[in-house]
């Protein structure tokens, strides 16, 4: 796949026509999803219905740009919210393993035996 892009030339090329800019923006994003994994690819597919439905449903441009963008805020703060109650789960984990792991050490020096003294003399009487 190409990862050159130049805007200039899609620009034209949707001026010039509209039809070929659509094919060529459907191959590019074929292209695309053809570099991930099935799950992904699948994924990719279905938003690329949602955007594809938003800019048909739209009256401008403008608008569906509008749309499409409050969709990745959208996502953008799902995934926030979601990093955050990982990263409060992980304080916790860490939490209780801390704890876990002193009672533990407390557990093993109760239950280790004393060294026996050893005589000062050596010699063995």
């Amino acid at each position: 796949m190409d990862t050159n892009f130049d805007f200039q030339d899609w620009a034209q090329l949707a001026r010039v026509s509209p039809e070929a800019f659509e094919a060529r923006r459907k191959e590019a994003i074929e292209a695309f999803l053809a570099g991930s994994s099935v799950e992904q690819r699948g994924l990719g597919r279905s938003l690329q219905r949602e955007i594809d439905f938003e800019i048909r449903r739209s009256d401008s441009p403008e608008q569906a740009f509008a749309v499409i963008a409050r969709m990745v805020r959208d996502q953008m703060a799902f995934l926030c919210e979601e990093l955050v109650s990982l990263n409060e789960s992980l304080v916790e984990f860490h939490a209780l393993t801390r704890s876990r792991a002193a009672v533990l050490t407390a557990a093993t020096m109760a239950t280790e035996p004393e060294p026996e003294p050893q005589s000062m003399d050596s010699r063995g009487s």
